[in-house]
């Protein structure tokens, strides 16, 4: 497994451990319907996180001389599907919209720890030089 496969599967971890510990937090204070949001949200950003990782390896592979059609259906459609589901949830749904928003930026959280993870390794390496 490559560096770049190994730090994907530590920031999917990352993701997933923040989205658990914060929607059991909120469940722990007795917000059924915010961590539900906050829990779609994070699935939904994590499954984007996953479509673009998967998207920019098939793009920077050498050997690809052409994109595959699942590939690029990925890419159009990430976007509009994201933004379709927000709005059914937000016109019909009884779940409140920040908290599904939140959920969405969990990525960024993970590539943040993943980050730091990073530095910290250098860091050492640079020590023990």
């Amino acid at each position: 497994m490559t560096d770049l496969a190994k730090t994907e599967a530590r920031m999917l971890r990352w993701m997933g451990m923040i989205a658990v510990l914060a929607a059991v937090a909120l469940l722990s204070f007795g917000h059924l319907q915010t961590a539900v949001a906050f829990a779609i949200g994070a699935l939904v950003g994590v499954l984007n996180f996953h479509w673009l990782y998967k998207t920019v390896t098939v793009l920077m592979d050498a050997q690809v001389t052409r994109v595959s059609r699942k590939v690029a259906v990925l890419m159009v459609v990430r976007y509009p599907l994201g933004f379709a589901g927000l709005i059914l949830i937000y016109y019909f749904g009884s779940l409140p919209l920040l908290p599904l928003i939140a959920g969405l930026l969990v990525p960024g959280g993970g590539v943040f720890l993943e980050s730091l993870v990073l530095i910290g390794a250098g860091l050492r390496e640079k020590q023990t030089a």
